[in-house]
């Protein structure tokens, strides 16, 4: 066999192969579509460690708004239901979809917060890693910082953050949860009458002044080098107040 019969074999074998791996995703396709609906099943992303929703909650939540038992469920009814269990404000996304076993799954991504914030009304809500705001939850209770003080912006779910104040305070957070040293040291972010952030370390009797959120990488240099150069060896409760806020200057009172 020459060459040039081997490669025409070798071309028309995978076409053959693509136009049966096509036909098959179709067959497929269209097997989950005439699927009647014998379950509900439902995949949550707890391994992250954030149990703000339940497969109990989310699933009496579809069984409660949707008629899908014994149904056929086509593709717009699917993106319905992605987007009625994604108004749940601790839900970040759900994918919808049907297997060829009658089931119907919903994956749920859940919102993972990076603080906790107390504002001047006295209500409490989370910020998430994306800057989204939403309420507390009656499932579970996450270990991440606190802001308190000059802060007036509401909880509106599912609302991105719109103050001066939490804006600079989401800032200043995630420049610090990338250094893992802080981030398991620093267990509240306040924000002063001058807006100011300040950092109180989860032991101690000490304030860490940051200022604003510019420079964060080069205030935290600083605030590393001052730690392990002084602080290790006279104690947190030598200083009152550290302020990393000058370029270049550590300045500390008593």
């Amino acid at each position: 066999m020459n060459k040039t019969v081997r490669n025409i074999l070798i071309r028309v074998s995978m076409f053959i192969g693509l136009v049966g791996f096509i036909f098959l995703m179709v067959m497929a396709k269209s097997n989950r579509d005439e699927t009647k609906v014998q379950a509900v099943k439902i995949s949550i992303d707890d391994w992250n460690g954030n149990f703000f929703v339940s497969k109990k909650q989310i699933l009496d939540f579809v069984q409660e708004n949707f008629d899908v038992k014994n149904r056929k469920v086509n593709g717009k009814e699917l993106e319905y239901i992605e987007q009625s269990v994604q108004t749940i404000p601790q839900v970040k996304k759900s994918n919808a979809y049907t297997d060829n076993n009658g089931n119907l799954i919903i994956k749920i991504d859940q919102r993972k917060p990076i603080f906790r914030v107390y504002n001047m009304q006295g209500e409490s809500y989370y910020v998430d890693e994306d800057g989204m705001k939403f309420p507390l939850s009656n499932y579970f209770t996450p270990k991440v910082p606190i802001v308190t003080g000059n802060i007036t912006e509401r909880c509106d779910s599912n609302k991105t953050m719109e103050s001066v104040q939490l804006q600079r305070v989401f800032n200043v957070v995630r420049a610090v949860n990338k250094n893992e040293l802080w981030k398991s040291m620093i267990g509240q972010y306040n924000v002063n009458e001058k807006v100011q952030v300040e950092m109180i370390p989860r032991f101690g009797d000490c304030t860490i002044l940051f200022g604003d959120d510019k420079m964060c990488e080069q205030k935290l240099k600083r605030l590393d080098i001052f730690y392990f150069d002084v602080l290790r060896k006279i104690g947190w409760e030598r200083y009152k107040v550290i302020n990393i806020m000058y370029k270049d200057q550590v300045v500390c009172l008593k």
